[in-house]
């Protein structure tokens, strides 16, 4: 119960933030979008003009790759590009809406039963969406939701962990802070059994990832310098 309070008090305020945020930096683009007029129906249309013999161009032929069908199934169903752990890689910047999945579920239930678990380290180097969740039970008044991303490289035995800072929300004031700024973290550490540890300025614990629709996910904690506790949720893409 002290959880979901915790995570609610946080939860609001950056609800109400991250709206303020999103009505004042929309992309211009999308207002001038809205705003073309459809084209006219019933307008008079000229009769299309027929080209002469020597105006006529010769026919194209294909090239091989043109002539090549697209891959399929024994049913006819043309096959989708499998998408590879590369392309999951991501460095958009987190928003409240990605981790929706966690707040509003998985750190009261955990990882789904179907969910498939990911074992090694091979597929989940490349960059990711990254939530930090301080104070969940709300016991040291410093409740807080910060968004970063995370960058995974090495191997089992040396792998590094990359933080790039991007942006705190804290639940007492209800004020934001952009950290842009700040320098990256970098935490080292090991992959063992079926997850990480990587130590820098306190340490992280990714417990368990898993592969949902699509999908790649990771939960675990932090061990924060002041002993403030903290949850971690990373996602991509």
């Amino acid at each position: 119960m002290k959880l979901k309070k915790g995570l609610i008090a946080a939860l609001i305020a950056a609800n109400l933030l991250m709206l303020v945020i999103g009505i004042l930096t929309i992309p211009p683009n999308l207002r001038s979008a809205a705003e073309k007029e459809s084209p006219v129906p019933g307008t008079e249309q000229t009769a299309p003009i027929t080209p002469s013999p020597e105006e006529e161009a010769p026919p194209v032929t294909p090239s091989p790759e043109e002539k090549t069908p697209p891959a399929t199934t024994e049913s006819g169903d043309i096959l989708a590009p499998k998408e590879t752990d590369a392309s999951l890689s991501t460095e958009e910047r987190p928003d409240l809406e990605d981790f929706l999945w966690y707040t509003e579920d998985v750190a009261y239930n955990g990882v789904p039963a179907d969910a498939n678990i990911i074992d090694n380290i091979g597929s989940l180097t490349g960059s990711w969406k990254a939530l930090i969740v301080y104070d969940p039970d709300n016991e040291y008044d410093a409740g807080a939701m910060e968004f970063l991303n995370v960058a995974l490289a090495g191997a089992a035995d040396s792998l590094s962990l990359t933080l790039d800072w991007y942006q705190i929300f804290w639940a007492n004031e209800g004020e934001s802070f952009d950290e842009t700024d700040m320098e990256d973290s970098v935490f080292s550490g090991k992959w063992e059994s079926s997850g990480l540890w990587a130590s820098g300025v306190g340490t992280i614990r990714l417990t368990q990832f898993y592969e949902q629709s699509g999908k790649q996910y990771a939960v675990g904690t932090m061990d924060t310098p002041d002993g403030t506790p903290a949850l971690v949720a990373l996602v991509r893409p």
